[in-house]
Formats: structure tokens, sequence, C-alpha cells
């Protein structure tokens, strides 16, 4: 009996001590998770002001791109043309095969054979290569062994795009060019529009070129409309 009055006594002693390291714990422990919650909301909005300032950066020089084409355009007195066909793909890779897309107009909307094909958003896709009274197939940029003359923008390079197919390109450049990944390939017309976008570059110690790899800005396997300026 004098032991279990003795355990009562000493539970009683120090059940504030467990009371208290419990409460300090959960505290400590709330503390921790608070902090941790702190140092996430500090990093989460850090990379929103970054990727802000990325979305800003592209806009202004997409503002800057165009305000500067339309002044060029002005100058050799020509505009471009806005007048177009807004056209639904009907059929696409890997339905059909080499590049090839079929779109549902044709000579009914004054379709012709060379038409450029476009995304609404406007980098260029291609030209018409057959045309029919309510369809034409079109033929891409990316057509495997198609060669189409562009421009690398940085450095105002002219290149030559190779289609490899599946909207992959290839282009070889001298190894003392810059180019890097994310460089844009634009047309050689006059209005500049994007054809493709640098995925990868590859070169050797021993190689006097580099071989670049590009992709087309369209995904085609899930390609829905076109536009096509007659």
């Amino acid at each position: 009996m004098a032991l279990t009055i003795l355990d009562e006594t000493i539970i009683r002693l120090i059940s504030p001590l467990w009371t208290a390291e419990n409460a300090f714990s959960q505290n400590l422990r709330n503390r921790v998770a608070f902090l941790q919650s702190q140092k996430n909301l500090v990093e989460e909005n850090y990379a929103l002001k970054e990727r802000l300032l990325s979305l800003e950066t592209q806009i202004e020089s997409f503002s800057k791109d165009r305000n500067e084409r339309d002044a060029l355009l002005e100058l050799l007195g020509r505009r471009q043309d806005s007048e177009g066909v807004l056209a639904a793909v009907l059929t696409r890779p890997p339905q059909t095969p080499y590049d090839v897309i079929l779109i549902d107009v044709g000579s009914n909307a004054s379709i012709t054979s060379g038409s450029e094909v476009s995304l609404p958003e406007g980098p260029i896709l291609g030209t018409v290569s057959e045309v029919f009274s309510k369809k034409a197939k079109v033929k891409l940029f990316s057509t495997s062994g198609e060669e189409t003359n562009a421009i690398l923008e940085r450095g105002s390079v002219p290149v030559i795009l190779v289609g490899r197919g599946g909207g992959n390109f290839k282009i070889t450049l001298s190894r003392d060019i810059t180019v890097e990944k994310g460089d844009r390939i634009l047309s050689a017309d006059v209005f500049s529009r994007l054809l493709a976008v640098v995925e990868d570059v590859s070169v050797n110690s021993t190689d006097s070129f580099k071989e670049i790899l590009a992709k087309s800005p369209a995904n085609l396997f899930s390609l829905r409309f076109v536009f096509v300026t007659p």
C-alpha cells in the first residue's frame, strides 16, 4: 500500500511537468510548421514574381517586334494582307503520312496551290499542295526532306530548315555561330513569321559544323484549325 501511495504522489508531482513538456513540444511543432509555411510562401511568391517578369518581358518583346515590323512595311510601301480563311483540320499526322494535313476548304473558298497555311496565332506551317472543290492538302515545312529558307533570329543568320517529320527540323551551322536552345527561327520573307524554335544544339570538338534540332511551335498531332491565305 505504501508503494501505491508513493507512486500516486510521484505521479501527481510530475504530471505538471509532463503537461508542460507536451505543451512545449506541441508549441515547438506548431512554430516549426509555421516557419516552414512562411518559407514556402516566400519561395512561391518569388517564383511568381520571376514568372510575371518573364511574361512581361515576352509581351514587351512581342510588341516591340510588331511595331518594328509595321514601321518597316510602311517604309517599303507594303502591308500584310490580313484577309484569309479559317479552316478546320480534317486529318493530321499520324493519320496522314509525311506531315501532310487535310483541311475543309478548297477552290470553293478561293484556295489555290501554294497558298500559305499558318496557325491562327501567326506562326507559318506550310503551303497548300493540292486543291479540291471543298478540301485541300497542305504540305508542312517539317515534311521529311523538305527544305525551307529561314532566318535564325539571333544574329539574323540565313539558314536552311530541313524537315525531319513530326514537326521537327534539322539545321547545320558553322560551329562559330552562336545559337542556344529557345532561339527562334523566322521565315525569310519581310513579315518574319515564326517557323520553329531551337530544341537542341549538338557539336563535337573535332567538327567544323554543329547540328541544330528545332521544332514547330504547333503540336501537329492535336492541330484543329489553321489560317489559309489565298
